[in-house]
């Protein structure tokens, strides 16, 4: 077990640093052995001041924010799940993101067929994160209840207008639930075996940080409770949130979990988590980093 000071520590400081390219998928004599990888689909160039709530008041100098737009995979013997699902909308979108490897042609080149998905974590509704719901027909959807019932109002209100969040996208997750395959969650969960929820909110009201206990050490995937590295050293928010105190303290609750655990945070937008964790080999090699 590391020490405290170094476990808190955002991921790029602490020695899961790997080099060099990793097999895909990891092997494991048991059906419960998590492998875990990070697929990029798309990526976005902006400002610090932009993204960061209250950086004009850091007193530091402006600069480029290179944005990674990914999606997880957690694999075992015989059951794929993952943890997000990118966006279907068209290229150079709202934000000027390049969307680069649709989702079903990034899971096709790690060998997997969309419909053989068996669980989608939706770790918040933004439409970066939920799109392609309908290509996941097998697949259970998992949740907050929290996240559910917020934009499923909205949507009914008509009150999606200007939101992060589509009819396209929140109509999807209904019929989910519609077909019995939505589950919604209260508070921290166990979704699968080695595979924990928690409802942390901040970015949304909703928004679920995942700890996976992944083949080479446990992980925590933090999607957009914590975007990028820079909120873990500078304690910065991100500039979009419905609940800023909720995000500060997401912060601090993902940082006490990584102390407690030894698990490495990997920060849902950091292009620094392909510089410091091994490419995949095969097909994916240029989109796909191993994590566990």
């Amino acid at each position: 077990m590391h020490s405290v000071d170094e476990d808190s520590r955002s991921f790029m400081e602490q020695e899961r640093t790997k080099s060099g390219a990793s097999d895909w998928p990891a092997t494991s004599d048991s059906a419960d052995g998590l492998t875990v990888v990070q697929v990029k689909y798309g990526d976005r160039v902006t400002r610090k001041s932009v993204v960061f709530h209250g950086f004009a008041e850091s007193g530091e100098a402006d600069a480029d924010q290179l944005m990674d737009y990914s999606f997880w995979v957690a694999l075992t013997a015989d059951k794929v799940i993952l943890i997000d699902t990118g966006y279907d909308i068209a290229a150079q979108d709202w934000l000027g993101e390049v969307s680069r490897t649709p989702t079903p042609e990034g899971l096709r080149l790690l060998g997997i067929d969309p419909a053989d998905v068996n669980l989608v974590i939706a770790t918040h509704f933004h439409y970066d994160h939920v799109g392609y719901i309908d290509h996941f027909p097998a697949a259970t959807i998992v949740a907050s209840r929290t996240e559910y019932e917020y934009w499923v109002a909205k949507y009914a209100e008509n009150g999606l207008v200007g939101e992060f969040a589509t009819p396209r996208d929140v109509t999807a997750i209904m019929r989910a639930g519609d077909e019995g395959r939505l589950r919604l969650v209260d508070g921290v969960t166990e979704v699968f075996s080695g595979i924990t929820v928690y409802p942390v909110g901040g970015h949304c009201p909703g928004q679920l940080l995942t700890y996976v206990e992944s083949l080479s050490g446990p992980l925590i995937l933090a999607s957009d409770a914590i975007h990028l590295s820079e909120q873990l050293e500078r304690g910065w928010p991100f500039f979009a949130h419905t609940d800023l105190d909720e995000m500060v303290a997401a912060i601090a609750f993902a940082k006490e979990l990584s102390a407690r655990t030894g698990a490495p945070i990997i920060p849902g937008h950091d292009p620094r988590v392909r510089t410091h964790y091994p490419a995949v080999d095969g097909p994916a090699n240029a989109i796909a980093t191993a994590l566990g």
